[in-house]
C-alpha cells in the first residue's frame, strides 16, 4: 500500500502490539516521522472498518529506550481498550501531508549551524556555542561555559528563543544544568 494517499495524507508509521488494558498501543514510526511530531500535530488519522480515514487524537504517549532504540506507546481517543487495540494492529498511522512539511521545513531552518553564536542567561552573555550534537531525541548544545563547557538540550524547558540576525540563543533555567542549581 502507498504511503501516500491521495497526496494529501502520509502514513507515518503502524500500529503494533497493545501495551495493557487502556488502549495504549505500541507505534513503529516509518522514515516520514520527525522529532517532536507528537508534540506538533494534533490531528492523526487512521482507517475504520470500511477502510475511511478518520481523525483521531492523542491523549498521551510516552518514549522508552532501550539499547539506543526508541519505542513509542501511544494512546488515542478512539481506541479506548485491548479490543480497540488489537483491532488497530498493522494499520497505518496518517497525518495531512502540508502539516508534515511544514514541520519538516520549521526543524531544517532551526537546525542553521548555531557555532559561535552568544548565549544569554536572565539578560547575561554566560557564554558562546561550541557545538551542536545531533541527538535522536533533540539538538544539543555545547557551549563555552565559565572554565569548561556546558550541554543544553535544544528544548523548551531550556531554549527560550534563537536570534539568527544577531546570533544569540536565549536560555532560561539553566540553573537546572549547572551544579549551582
Amino acid at each position: 500500500m502507498s504511503n501516500l494517499v491521495n497526496n494529501r495524507f502520509i502514513e507515518i508509521g503502524r500500529f503494533g502490539r497493545p501495551r495493557g488494558l487502556d488502549g495504549n498501543i505500541r507505534f513503529q514510526p516509518n522514515k516520514n516521522f520527525v522529532d517532536g511530531l507528537f508534540d506538533q500535530i494534533n490531528l492523526y488519522y487512521m482507517r475504520n472498518e470500511r477502510s475511511d480515514l478518520i481523525p483521531a487524537r492523542i491523549e498521551s504517549y510516552r518514549v522508552e529506550e532501550k539499547r539506543n532504540q526508541h519505542t513509542f506507546f501511544v494512546k488515542f481517543d478512539l481506541i479506548a481498550n485491548r479490543d480497540d487495540a488489537e483491532k488497530a494492529m498493522n494499520k497505518a498511522l496518517f497525518v495531512v501531508n502540508e502539516e508534515l512539511n511544514s514541520l519538516k521545513d520549521e526543524q531544517e531552518t532551526e537546525s542553521i549551524d548555531l557555532i559561535g553564536y552568544h548565549v544569554y542567561s536572565d539578560d547575561q552573555e554566560v557564554g558562546e556555542v561550541l557545538d551542536v550534537f545531533e541527538n535522536p531525541a533533540h539538538p544539543i548544545l555545547e557551549i563555552k561555559y565559565q572554565t569548561g563547557s556546558l550541554l543544553i538540550p535544544m528544548v523548551d524547558e531550556y531554549i527560550d528563543r534563537v536570534d539568527h540576525e544577531h546570533g544569540s540563543v536565549y536560555c532560561k533555567n539553566l540553573n537546572q544544568l549547572t551544579e549551582e542549581g
